[in-house]
């Protein structure tokens, strides 16, 4: 996964976010806020760690339980690229 696809894949759902922030309640906005912070955002920086093949694919599932530990044991390479 290239730098640019990696940042246009991560910033992809903001629209949506800010128009469940604007036009829906408050509830359903921060429903989608967490699943975009606790399922989406570990799963794509999951992908790119094994892409860049720092995580094992077997090791992805780590990202969901310790994912602001990888987040930040890898933030290098997972914002600025190797």
């Amino acid at each position: 996964m290239k730098l640019l696809s990696y940042y246009i894949i991560i910033l992809l759902p903001f629209p949506f976010l800010y128009w469940c922030a604007v036009h829906n309640s408050s509830l359903f906005f921060f429903i989608s806020f967490c699943i975009y912070v606790l399922i989406y955002r570990p799963f794509v920086d999951g992908l790119r760690l094994v892409d860049l093949g720092l995580l094992k694919k077997s090791e992805s599932w780590k990202m969901f339980i310790a994912s602001p530990y990888y987040q930040l044991k890898y933030f290098k390479e997972l914002y600025f690229g190797i």
